[in-house]
């Protein structure tokens, strides 16, 4: 099983500037792909997804996704056989209807709106993405705390949540959203030990770790999201995707995560992977997807995030009522 990452984020990067394709690599011994030929792809896709923020048009918000209800099961550490079908699909997980008071006592200061996004280089899209759709000059600051290259069996290379409490002591967020698993579909040496991809140990590991980001990210009274992976042009890769999501919908679920499925918003209509997805708006076939097959361009990224856009933007109008403020005029935002 190859899997993908990209090389580190430059600072300073204007977020359509950055990459967004990942590289082979691995944490056990395995066959590894030519990175040369890969980080070659892995810039034209970014250069790609960056031209498509600034020249594709607004994408009309689908509506919200809902959370696979299907678990794969595993057990004494054999490796999971991914489900081939996507499984069906029951009513996503809420998030807390009360605003926590420390997100009012921010929002009162001064009326904007604080959005973290963590992840990897997919992550990266959806920070792109929401960039774009909650600007600055509506009162929202959107912050991109994801790095390609990380996920939650690359502890031995970054500890998100040591990670994320050091971002977050920086600048504290209202809203967090996360995506990550494209880096995380590999078997794992810890403990001394081999824990097989979605086996029963590898599970209590990477469930472990879940939980403390999680509370991590809620540790600014922010409410949270979950992002799915989109649908993959190799089928067994996005099996495996489907079964590692599978892995992340329950557990979220049991944390009382909203989590987003895009699965359903990144196939055509019969219910397949295709570069070219309907217009939102035209009904015409657009380009959404990368050349590699994994990540998406601009509209394919705002394609995904439409709905969690959408209930940020809700929330932000609720916020700023319950602190009985108004949403900052744009001459002020931008300041």
């Amino acid at each position: 099983m190859t899997h993908f990452d990209l090389p580190d984020e430059r600072p300073g990067q204007h977020p359509a500037d950055t990459p967004s394709s990942p590289g082979p690599s691995s944490s056990t011994p395995r066959p590894i792909a030519d990175r040369t030929a890969v980080l070659f792809v892995g810039l034209v896709a970014g250069f790609a997804v960056g031209v498509s923020f600034h020249t594709s048009p607004p994408v009309t918000a689908p509506v919200m996704a809902t959370t696979p209800a299907v678990t794969v099961p595993a057990t004494d550490d054999a490796p999971t056989t991914p489900p081939a079908a996507t499984p069906p699909s029951v009513p996503a997980t809420s998030g807390p209807t009360a605003i926590d008071p420390r997100v009012l006592a921010r929002v009162k200061a001064d009326g904007r709106i604080r959005v973290g996004v963590f992840g990897d280089s997919i992550g990266n899209g959806m920070f792109e993405a929401l960039y774009y759709q909650l600007p600055r000059d509506q009162g929202y600051d959107v912050l991109r705390f994801s790095k390609e290259a990380t996920g939650f069996t690359r502890y031995h290379t970054l500890d998100l949540a040591q990670r994320a409490r050091e971002q977050l002591a920086a600048d504290p967020v209202d809203v967090a959203v996360i995506s990550f698993g494209a880096n995380d579909a590999q078997d794992m040496w810890e403990e001394g030990h081999l824990h097989p991809l979605l086996g029963d140990s590898w599970r209590r590991i990477v469930g472990d770790r879940l939980d403390r980001f999680v509370a991590t990210a809620r540790s600014t009274g922010a409410t949270v999201y979950w992002i799915g992976l989109p649908v993959m042009r190799d089928a067994q890769m996005d099996a495996t995707m489907q079964a590692m999501d599978a892995f992340y919908a329950d557990h979220m679920r049991r944390l009382g995560v909203t989590f987003v499925d895009t699965r359903p918003l990144s196939v055509d209509g019969q219910g397949r992977y295709n570069a070219y997805l309907p217009d939102a708006k035209t009904g015409r076939p657009a380009l959404m997807r990368t050349p590699d097959g994994i990540h998406l361009i601009g509209v394919g990224y705002r394609r995904l995030t439409a709905g969690v856009a959408d209930d940020i933007r809700a929330f932000a109008a609720k916020a700023r009522a319950a602190a009985g403020v108004a949403a900052p005029q744009p001459n002020e935002a931008a300041r």
